[in-house]
């Protein structure tokens, strides 16, 4: 069985890259130079002849391509989710007033490329300047510059908002443990029932450790992520459970979810002050990079399309609709 399905991948790979480069070469050495003047519009990528190719026919194409490759090695779907990311850093931006200055972007950039020049020296162990490893990749100092400076303003205004978010609204630190059966949930509770209020913590905390079938428990002691209403950090069960409790307090009954029984506990609630973003945003700017930030930039995400309501539309060539063909909305 293994064996046909590898003989199959290798079959649909092949059958792709086939279809990809078909008929391709035979007509390679009538490629415009890169910028040449043409008389096509906007939207249109090439001419042949009279027959004119959109870009809804290259998009259908590679959508059409990269249906047969494994999903992590597709990157259309991955591309349209950061150009819609990137739309709600300029949105989010709009409405609550951030700007960047051109200094401000050129000094991202430098900090950027100062990173970059270490990461080589690094990872060459010095036997490799900035200048060749740009060579070795193909590219151009100014080209990659244009694009890092490009990047630089996408970097701050997600620094900018994400932190922003984190210390200004509410949050609650918190933890649980999770269990197979009511049973052994109750049984805990019980437990935690008996137990003196100045010992309740510690006491939670161990129960994680020898009772909890959450894989982390050992290392964590039971402690979930920090959790802001909306952030959809948690399923709505274990949120509508930690949100409806006072600090200190655990729930009195134990709380279904598709994971099994949970007993959570509610730590403490952080009420930042309320700071304007211009009291905020020198210090803002110069946040340091966490180990988790596609985390938090996830949350952050999901916590604006819960509180703010954009509407978000799709019409991907290929895969919601033809190419070029209008689609009426239903």
């Amino acid at each position: 069985m293994a064996r046909i399905w590898f003989v199959r991948s290798a079959f649909v790979a092949l059958v792709a890259t086939a279809c990809l480069v078909v008929g391709y070469k035979a007509g390679a050495q009538e490629t415009p130079s890169k910028g040449q003047p043409s008389s096509l519009k906007v939207g249109q990528v090439q001419k042949v002849g009279e027959k004119i190719i959109t870009a809804e026919d290259l998009i259908a194409r590679i959508w059409e391509y990269e249906a047969m490759l494994e999903p992590d090695k597709r990157i259309l779907e991955t591309t349209l989710a950061y150009l819609r990311d990137t739309a709600l850093l300029d949105l989010e931006s709009e409405r609550i007033g951030l700007t960047l200055s051109d200094a401000e972007i050129d000094a991202e950039t430098e900090n950027q490329l100062t990173s970059i020049k270490q990461m080589v020296k690094d990872k060459t162990r010095g036997t490799m300047s900035y200048e060749q490893w740009l060579s070795q990749q193909g590219l151009t100092k100014e080209d990659f510059e244009i694009y890092v400076h490009d990047r630089a303003e996408i970097i701050l205004l997600k620094r900018i908002l994400v932190n922003y978010f984190e210390q200004t609204e509410e949050s609650i630190e918190c933890k649980h443990i999770l269990v197979k059966t009511r049973e052994q949930a109750l049984e805990i509770i019980k437990i935690l029932d008996a137990t003196p209020p100045d010992k309740l913590d510690a006491t939670f905390e161990d129960l994680a450790v020898q009772r909890s079938i959450d894989p982390a428990a050992g290392i964590t002691r039971g402690k979930l992520p920090r959790i802001y209403k909306h952030d959809q950090t948690l399923v709505d069960e274990a949120s509508d459970a930690l949100w409806g409790l006072k600090d200190n307090a655990y729930t009195g009954a134990p709380v279904k979810t598709g994971y099994g029984y949970h007993i959570f506990k509610r730590d403490r609630t952080l009420k930042p002050e309320k700071k304007t973003l211009a009291e905020l945003k020198p210090d803002l700017i110069k946040a340091p990079t966490r180990a988790q930030e596609t985390e938090y930039f996830n949350r952050w995400v999901r916590w604006v399309f819960n509180t703010q309501k954009y509407k978000v539309e799709r019409r991907l060539p290929g895969f919601d609709c033809t190419p070029n063909e209008l689609t009426e909305a239903k």
